[in-house]
């Protein structure tokens, strides 16, 4: 077969054409290439160049603060700490009171403040009914609350005659009320859970006898006084009021069982949450 020769000028053309395209393609590439991330960022973030991206800015801040203010690692400042709680502790020697009917002034018993210790002789005020709670030996108590919140109550108290069959678990309580309070309830040891005296308007109730506001507060501790204040039968309740107001609020203590020897009581605050 003959070959068929194209001419000279021909082949010239298709050369020429074929190594401009070549040309053409490396000049592109290479102006893509040149060409780079033209991005703008906002504050607070930096353009990643080779995956043309915005990314954020972390600072990491070593300032060290001096004692009383902390770092704000957000703004990296030292920012003065918050003063420490110092909670108010309110006192009252139950003896302060008038005291009426069987409630008597004693001394007997050692190591009690003020000028004695008060106890119930008359006879006891449990299980008469609940519209009788509360009704005997009711003695008044002013409290000046100048740092309105939520306070704990706790009182002093004392076995003072020994039942041999019940040597912790009698002559060992005593009614209590805050009949102005914005709130008066306890709080379960165990679970956190709420109890309100009945005749509050309030539920759930306590365990055992309440009524007409009032609250039982026991102790089971024999042969020594006792800061432990609770209320709920075998479901103990620490308790605790809440005053609103910086204001006088009024207190009462009654009579429930008799030889239950009262020293003082205190109203401690609680830090807020």
């Amino acid at each position: 077969m003959r070959s068929l020769k194209l001419p000279f000028n021909y082949v010239q053309v298709i050369l020429i054409f074929s190594i401009f395209l070549v040309s053409c393609s490396s000049a592109s590439e290479e102006a893509i290439i040149d060409e780079g991330c033209n991005k703008k960022c906002r504050s607070q973030y930096e353009l990643n160049e080779e995956t043309c991206s915005c990314e954020e800015i972390v600072v990491v801040c070593t300032k060290v603060c001096e004692t009383g203010y902390t770092l704000n690692e957000n703004t990296c400042e030292c920012e003065e700490d918050a003063p420490p709680f110092v909670p108010t502790v309110i006192t009252v020697e139950t003896e302060t009171a008038t005291l009426v009917e069987d409630w008597k002034l004693k001394t007997d018993i050692s190591d009690y403040s003020g000028n004695g210790y008060i106890v119930w002789e008359g006879p006891a005020q449990f299980w008469k009914g609940a519209a009788n709670i509360g009704k005997a030996g009711k003695l008044t108590y002013k409290v000046n609350i100048t740092v309105p919140g939520t306070y704990l109550f706790q009182w002093k108290s004392y076995i003072a005659k020994v039942d041999p069959n019940g040597p912790t678990s009698e002559h060992n309580d005593s009614w209590l009320k805050f009949p102005d309070a914005d709130n008066f309830y306890g709080i379960s040891y165990k679970d956190g859970s709420v109890v309100y005296p009945a005749g509050s308007g309030k539920s759930p109730i306590p365990k055992g006898e309440s009524g007409n506001g009032f609250f039982k507060i026991y102790m089971n501790t024999g042969g020594a006084w006792s800061w432990i204040s609770s209320t709920s039968d075998n479901d103990a309740h620490r308790v605790f009021g809440t005053f609103s107001e910086a204001k006088e609020y009024t207190i009462e203590i009654a009579a429930r069982s008799n030889y239950h020897a009262i020293d003082s009581f205190k109203l401690t605050l609680q830090k807020p949450e």
